[in-house]
């Protein structure tokens, strides 16, 4: 039975994971979709248009462009056919040349047979002397020369040489000219160099009827193309559609043409693409935090998260990306969980964002530097004041990054510094709405942040002024557990403001009857005396219960209630269980659970740290001349009794966690206890 009720709720656990999965795929799935693939419409020509149709993306017009092509074809005097072998095959024989004055001065051993194999050469136009002259040049000088001759080419024809035209040929070799007048050789190099490409210098445009509409592609490649820009209108509302509209709507994938197949592999990018990024998330956490990736309800409120961000994104981003609020997810992740999660997570978040804003790369950076600031500028957090301080910070940041990188980007200054002040206005808008929506994660989701721990822990708390006006001896020894315990979690990692908090209101039950407790008592009589150890016992127990009672109704966060119920466990109230033993005639009939606390035992490590530092305080308050080796006796005691008799079984708790908890404690008894310390000869024993 118990085997079938556990699979029945790990499958329902499995259950709800894949819904999630499923819903926070679809929505980025459905968000990218709307961002990134163009809608189609049933239109054609001569059609009144039901909407205006705006581009989504620069794209070209052909119909326009087409007709500026044809002006221009018509421009032209003459049709050409251009032989592009010419000039490479110039290119070619010329440098042949020189690689073959490299490979002789290479492989051939005198000068004489060396020129001897180069004037073998054909076609060269080069003398015995120019050869000297290249022969004495070193390797490097030649392989300089291939560069400068490769230039000389190409700007020689970079005008079409026109072979019935001897203008052209005679500016094709001026501008050769130019160009061997400015390479850095000597003069005799550069009479080589003349030597050798001047001559050779021939036409590579040649008149042809037959190729005319070769002449006019060339016409037409040299025109400016019409450019529709985005978000230009392309059709409004109410007008008949031309066949150049048509054509701009064709070329931008907005005309339905039933079937396209580069829509269907586009949506099935996008669903990959969703698809990666919430596997690498999901995959982080799951490597790196695992406790938060076995919790269903954290999981949800992540993609909760993520998914508010994409749709905050997608909405702003129509008006402005850069007013988009980046850095609210990173602050409510860095309160709700963790600091180092929310750096990760809403980094991967940041891509979706930039595909949701064409991939601007501005507002990529903007949402890595708003990850990364945002969490850990607040990983500390003490107040509610330190998110504006926070803001402050990347305000200034996201303006300098947004105009330092729009000034690489554009020469429209106006435009710039409204960019900066809208990326301004974004952080701004990140802080109200994280501070307006943390409320309802943290108690949608049962999460207590440091910041509601923080507020808690105000002493004008209407619970913490109650135990102070009415148990003022306990609220005194809750401030020292908090400071005991505080000190304690942040050696061992846990949560110190949960500790502190915690500690703060433990004993809160004890304002029920606060005369009972030894701390209120200040020299009055003790009621114990006139009562049964039975009943004591009852009344001292009760104060967990009764401080449980107080805790939901004054309604503490979950954690700190059940800190409450458990920082006394099971223990056993050992004065008035032998007190009773000791009183009666038959002590066997006396039994330890008459006098133990109902519990449960401590079930987190912040749990398990108050029980340690509420017993110590309170053991070492009691010794009469408290010494160094009397306080690290007592505490060494306590927390051996706590892990030998079970009730540090459930708070995961290591040795070593134990171990630096008691160094914490000496450290702050041995501070507050100073005055009275006496040095024994001895040393004591460290916790084994």
């Amino acid at each position: 039975m118990k085997k079938r009720i556990k699979f029945n709720i790990d499958l329902k656990e499995k259950n709800i994971r894949i819904l999630m999965y499923i819903i926070s795929f679809l929505v980025i799935y459905g968000l990218l979709i709307s961002a990134i693939a163009p809608k189609e419409y049933d239109l054609k020509e001569g059609d009144i248009a039901k909407v205006t149709i705006k581009a989504p993306r620069d794209t070209v017009d052909q119909i326009a462009t087409k007709k500026r092509e044809e002006e221009a074809a018509k421009a032209v005097d003459k049709q050409y056919t251009l032989k592009s072998e010419v000039e490479p095959q110039l290119e070619e024989n010329l440098i042949g040349i020189l690689n073959k004055v490299l490979d002789v001065d290479t492989n051939v051993s005198t000068q004489s047979e060396q020129l001897k194999i180069l004037s073998s050469i054909e076609n060269t136009n080069l003398t015995e002397q120019n050869y000297k002259t290249l022969l004495n040049l070193s390797q490097n000088q030649i392989k300089d020369l291939k560069f400068a001759v490769k230039s000389i080419v190409s700007a020689a024809y970079a005008n079409n040489i026109a072979a019935d035209n001897p203008t052209s040929l005679n500016n094709a070799i001026e501008i050769a000219e130019e160009k061997i007048n400015e390479v850095d050789t000597s003069l005799a190099v550069k009479n080589v160099l003349r030597q050798m490409i001047i001559p050779k210098i021939q036409p590579n445009f040649f008149y042809d009827k037959e190729k005319t509409e070769q002449a006019i592609q060339e016409a037409e490649k040299a025109v400016s193309k019409v450019i529709v820009k985005k978000n230009q209108t392309i059709v409004t509302e109410g007008e008949p559609v031309t066949a150049e509209q048509i054509a701009i709507l064709k070329d931008l994938g907005l005309l339905d043409q039933s079937g396209g197949g580069s829509i269907f592999i586009l949506y099935v990018v996008i669903a990959i693409f969703a698809a990666l990024i919430i596997f690498i998330k999901h995959f982080y956490i799951y490597k790196n935090h695992r406790e938060v990736f076995k919790n269903e309800k954290m999981l949800i409120m992540i993609n909760t998260i993520s998914i508010m961000a994409f749709i905050v994104a997608r909405a702003i981003g129509i008006i402005t990306p850069f007013a988009i609020p980046l850095a609210c997810a990173p602050i409510l992740l860095t309160l709700l969980v963790d600091y180092r999660l929310s750096m990760m997570v809403t980094s991967l978040d940041v891509i979706i964002i930039g595909a949701l804003v064409g991939f601007n790369p501005q507002i990529i950076m903007l949402g890595i530097l708003n990850s990364i600031i945002g969490a850990t500028s607040l990983r500390k957090m003490q107040q509610r004041n330190d998110i504006l301080y926070s803001s402050i910070g990347l305000i200034i940041m996201s303006a300098f990054l947004t105009f330092s990188t729009g000034v690489l980007l554009s020469n429209n200054l106006s435009e710039i510094i409204l960019l900066s002040m809208a990326s301004a206005v974004g952080v701004v808008l990140s802080s109200i709405l994280a501070i307006g929506v943390l409320p309802f994660f943290e108690s949608g989701f049962d999460i207590v942040t440091n910041l509601k721990l923080l507020e808690l822990s105000n002493p004008n708390s209407p619970l913490l002024k109650k135990l102070l006006m009415e148990a003022p001896g306990t609220y005194h020894h809750s401030m020292l557990v908090a400071n005991l315990a505080e000190m304690a979690a942040e050696d061992i990692k846990a949560n110190p403001v949960v500790a502190r908090v915690g500690a703060y209101y433990h004993d809160v039950g004890k304002t029920i009857r606060p005369y009972f407790f030894k701390e209120n008592q200040l020299g009055k009589d003790n009621p114990h005396d006139k009562i049964k150890p039975n009943l004591s016992t009852l009344i001292i127990v009760s104060h967990a219960k009764d401080g449980l009672e107080l805790a939901k109704e004054y309604k503490l966060p979950k954690i700190i209630q059940d800190m409450i119920v458990e920082h006394h466990g099971t223990t056993l109230v050992k004065y008035f269980y032998y007190k009773m033993k000791n009183s009666t005639e038959n002590p066997d009939d006396v039994k330890e659970e008459d006098f133990r606390y109902p519990g449960p035992i401590p079930s987190s490590k912040e749990s398990g740290i108050l029980m340690l530092a509420d017993s110590v305080e309170a053991a070492v308050r009691s010794i009469s001349e408290p010494s160094k080796g009397k306080i690290e006796e007592m505490v060494n005691n306590i927390i051996k009794d706590k892990l030998y008799s079970g009730q540090l079984d459930n708070c995961d708790l290591t040795l070593k966690d134990l171990e630096k908890i008691r160094k914490s404690f000496l450290k702050a008894l041995n501070g507050i206890y100073h005055q009275r310390i006496e040095y024994p000869t001895e040393k004591v024993k460290t916790l084994k």
